[in-house]
């Protein structure tokens, strides 16, 4: 549901009439585990992640037959299956093909280890294209092309004789059953998948050229690969419901985890501290810790430790089955001085401006000046401000800045209904401090849906 932002100003002005005036209790220390704690579960779960009609459209507009992926999220966006190679960041730990086709069937192509993971059937995913390890002396038809060896070698698991298997099993069992004619290497089994998808000349983006070389050892000859990773940053831009299910949950957690981070700050503690506090209470919550910053942006206190009288910020990222929240707060211990408190309200006032703004048509420089030209008007100076829209998925960064090969030499992105971003809003100055303001946010049709509590903008502790 869209805030009214009537209500939302009066909320953020009240907040900050009580930061200014009220010192804010230290509440529950990070060893104060709630009792029952329940990590929340998505209103929307076991859906496929890639969103296909913009897909389609951004496939089309470039040209391209398809794509490949062999960067983990790009396999994880288009499969909804994360390969035991990406846990053990193997340097190639599996691969997805997707064809412009809408009808074509999506490819995970790795070892048949994902197989019994599909079996499971708690989610939709794509279909495995499973290859093994063979090899042997490379044969070539008559007009010299490479043909595919028959020697792939799998692992297979002994399933038992004369017992019951339960339903799990079984589906284990046929899932392996199904892995037997498989191709003899990863480069054989991207050719078995795009030639699936009926994709045997054209260009197709990749996000890893090095997926040139594997289809250079197949009969694949007219299919270019060509330089796409801002291909697939561009399809993820906008969320399907999936992803926005999911990117809620992690959205909120983080800025909960955040908030009580802060609050659990004390003088003297260093950063390394204040970091194990927010791992504790991403952990606790069901996130998965990417980035924390405490103090400066450089990650640290300029004192070593926590001192009174300085403000600083706490910039914080974690996830929820890989999609990000980001949010970022400015606290101070101890009453703020004039400067500061003088600094908190110009960036305040520009978190209003730019949130205001928010709707769809909004370009990023739009929203760029806005916070700028506001800060800037109430008291900032110039030169201790920086901002900076941008998409948030399963990247901090989840938006293409360019895409040279197809003559975009820099983006200026439009906003449009189900992107989910932030406006980073921070200002520093060595010597004095440091603030920020950061709120995640998904665009509607006229306005938009705070990802994460939008309380405290300014804590006093």
């Amino acid at each position: 549901m869209e805030p009214s932002k009537v209500d939302r100003r009066s909320a953020l002005s009240g907040l900050a009439v009580a930061a200014a005036t009220t010192v804010l209790p230290a509440q529950a220390k990070a060893a104060d585990k709630p009792d029952g704690y329940a990590v929340p579960k998505p209103e929307i779960d076991g859906k496929a992640l890639v969103n296909r009609p913009r897909a389609t459209e951004v496939l089309e507009r470039f040209g391209l037959a398809g794509m490949i992926a062999l960067s983990p999220i790009n396999v994880y966006y288009l499969t909804n299956v994360r390969t035991i190679g990406s846990k053990f960041i193997n340097e190639y730990p599996g691969f997805a093909t997707y064809a412009a086709n809408p009808q074509a069937p999506i490819y995970l192509v790795s070892t048949s280890s994902p197989a019994w993971d599909i079996a499971n059937g708690d989610r939709e995913t794509a279909e495995l294209m499973p290859y093994g390890f063979g090899g042997g002396e490379v044969v070539r038809d008559s007009n010299g092309l490479p043909i595919e060896p028959s020697n792939g070698i799998t692992r297979r698991y002994h399933v038992r004789d004369g017992v019951e298997l339960t339903p799990r099993e079984k589906r284990w069992a046929a899932a392996q059953e199904k892995s037997t004619d498989i191709a003899a290497s990863a480069a054989w089994g991207l050719a078995r998948a795009l030639k699936a998808q009926g994709i045997t000349k054209g260009k197709v983006a990749v996000d890893d050229m090095r997926i040139a070389e594997f289809l250079a050892q197949t009969d694949l000859v007219d299919v270019e690969c060509v330089p796409g990773y801002g291909i697939f940053q561009l399809i993820r831009m906008v969320k399907t419901e999936q992803e926005l299910a999911y990117q809620r949950i992690g959205s909120g957690n983080n800025g909960d985890a955040c908030l009580a981070t802060i609050r659990a700050i004390e003088a003297g503690m260093t950063h390394d501290d204040v970091a194990q506090i927010f791992r504790y209470e991403c952990a606790k919550r069901g996130n998965d810790v990417d980035s924390f910053i405490a103090g400066f942006p450089g990650g640290n206190f300029p004192d070593g430790v926590m001192v009174a009288g300085k403000p600083f910020l706490v910039d914080a990222v974690s996830n929820y089955k890989g999609y990000m929240g980001d949010i970022a707060r400015t606290f101070i211990l101890g009453d703020p001085p004039k400067e500061v408190e003088m600094r908190r309200r110009a960036n305040q006032l520009a978190r209003e401006a730019v949130f205001d703004a928010i709707k769809p048509g909004v370009k990023y420089s739009e929203l760029r000046t806005i916070g700028l030209e506001t800060m800037i008007k109430n008291g900032m100076p110039d030169y201790a401000v920086f901002v900076t829209p941008h998409s948030v998925g399963l990247q901090h960064d989840d938006n293409p800045f360019r895409l040279k090969e197809f003559g975009i030499d820099s983006f200026d992105h439009v906003l449009e209904e189900n992107m989910v971003l932030t406006v980073d809003l921070p200002y520093l100055e060595v010597g004095y401090g440091c603030g920020h303001n950061e709120d995640l946010f998904r665009v509607t049709k006229t306005g938009y849906e705070p990802m994460n509590t939008e309380e405290d903008p300014f804590i006093i502790l």
